[in-house]
C-alpha cells in the first residue's frame, strides 16, 4: 500500500514577502498539497500557517493549524476531485467552531468531531481567525459496515470512546511518521475499526472491530511511547502506563501479548542504541554512551552487552553488533 507523507508550513517561504504575498504563495503551494478544502486568511493578524499529511492508500491523515478566517469545501472543488470519502475531523482548537454543512449551522466545541462527506460543501462560519484541526479521510466503502452512518454527517459528536482514540492515533503519527514506513496497511486497518466501533458497527462488527482496533493501537502508540523515551534513566512500565494513558497491568499484557515483557524491550533498545553508538564512538568513554541509553550501572551495562552480542563494549568499538 503507497505511503505518502507531506509537510507545508510559511516557514517555508522566502521571508522577504508582506503579508498578501506570503497568503497567496501559501495558497499556490497549497492547491498541490491538499484537495481538500479552500483557505481565507484572517484580516487582524499576521497570516502563519501549518500543516502535515500522511496518505495510506486510500486513508489519509492530516492536522492544520493556522491564521485563517474560514475553511470551506466548495462545489467547484467536488467537481474537480470527485471524492466521496468521509472526512472525520476535530477541532483541537481554544474556542467554539461553527460549522455549515449540509444546510444546518452546528457548533463544534474544543475536542469534540465532526463527520464530513467529501462530495458536499462544507465551510467554517465562525469567522474566528485562528483554525486547528486534525483530520482522517475514510473510504466511502465505511457506510457499508455501519447502520445509519450518513445520519452521523454534520453533526457534533462528543469526545472520548473509540473516536477519540483514533484521533490520538493519528496526532501521535503525524508527530512520529517514520512509524508508518513500517505498518502503513497495518495502521489504516487499525483506524478503519476504531472509526468503525466508534460510529456504531453492524451487529456482527464490533467485536470484530473491538479486537482489531483497539488493542492494536494502544499497542503501538506504547510501542512508540517506549521506543521514544527508552534512554531516560528512570523511565519504568509505570511512566509509560502514564503516558499512554493506560494501566500498567494493561500495558504489560499488551507488550507480553506481543512477545516480550516491558523489560526485555527496554534493555533491548537500550543495548542497540549503544551498539550503533560504539559503532562511531572514536575515544568516547563507555561509561557515557552507556548512561546515555539509559543504563545507570556500568557493571551490569557490561553483563548485558557481553550475553547480548557475545563481545565486551570494548571489543565493539568500530564494529557492527548483531
Amino acid at each position: 500500500m503507497p505511503v505518502i507523507k507531506k509537510m507545508l508550513s510559511t516557514d517555508m517561504l522566502p521571508g522577504n514577502l508582506n503579508d498578501r504575498q506570503r497568503f497567496l504563495s501559501f495558497a499556490e503551494l497549497f492547491e498541490h498539497f491538499s484537495n481538500t478544502g479552500e483557505l481565507d486568511p484572517a484580516e487582524d493578524v499576521p497570516f502563519r500557517a501549518a500543516m502535515n499529511s500522511i496518505t495510506i492508500g486510500t486513508t489519509l491523515l492530516g492536522r492544520c493549524d493556522g491564521t485563517f478566517k474560514t475553511v470551506r469545501r466548495s462545489k467547484r472543488l467536488i467537481r474537480v476531485t470527485n471524492d466521496d470519502r468521509y472526512c472525520l475531523a476535530r477541532h483541537t482548537g481554544h474556542t467554539t467552531a461553527q460549522l455549515v454543512h449540509r444546510g444546518r449551522e452546528f457548533s463544534l466545541r474544543p475536542g469534540s468531531l465532526v463527520l464530513l462527506k467529501l462530495d458536499e460543501p462544507f465551510h467554517s462560519a465562525d469567522g474566528v481567525n485562528h483554525k486547528k484541526f486534525t483530520n482522517v479521510h475514510l473510504p466511502a466503502e465505511l457506510r457499508a459496515s455501519i447502520h445509519g452512518l450518513d445520519d452521523r454527517v454534520g453533526r457534533e459528536l462528543a469526545p472520548g470512546g473509540a473516536l477519540s482514540l483514533a484521533m490520538d492515533y493519528s496526532d501521535l503519527l503525524l508527530e512520529h511518521p517514520g512509524a508508518v514506513d513500517e505498518a502503513g496497511m497495518a495502521i489504516a486497518n487499525h483506524l478503519i475499526d476504531l472509526v468503525t466501533l466508534g460510529l456504531g458497527a453492524r451487529d456482527d462488527m464490533p467485536e470484530a472491530a473491538r479486537r482489531g482496533g483497539l488493542r492494536a493501537v494502544r499497542l503501538q502508540a506504547v510501542v512508540m511511547i517506549l521506543e521514544k523515551r527508552f534512554a531516560e534513566p528512570d523511565f519504568s512500565a509505570h511512566r509509560l502506563a502514564t503516558a499512554a494513558g493506560l494501566s500498567e497491568r494493561y500495558v504489560n499484557e499488551l507488550l507480553y501479548e506481543d512477545g516480550a515483557n516491558f523489560n526485555v524491550r527496554l534493555n533491548e533498545l537500550r543495548l542497540r542504541k549503544a551498539a550503533d553508538l560504539l559503532m562511531h564512538a572514536g575515544d568516547r568513554r563507555i561509561s557515557d554512551i552507556a548512561f546515555d541509553c539509559g543504563f545507570n550501572d556500568l557493571s551490569y551495562f557490561n553483563r548485558c552487552f557481553r550475553r547480548r552480542f557475545g563481545l565486551t563494549p570494548s571489543g565493539a568499538r568500530g564494529r557492527s553488533a548483531r
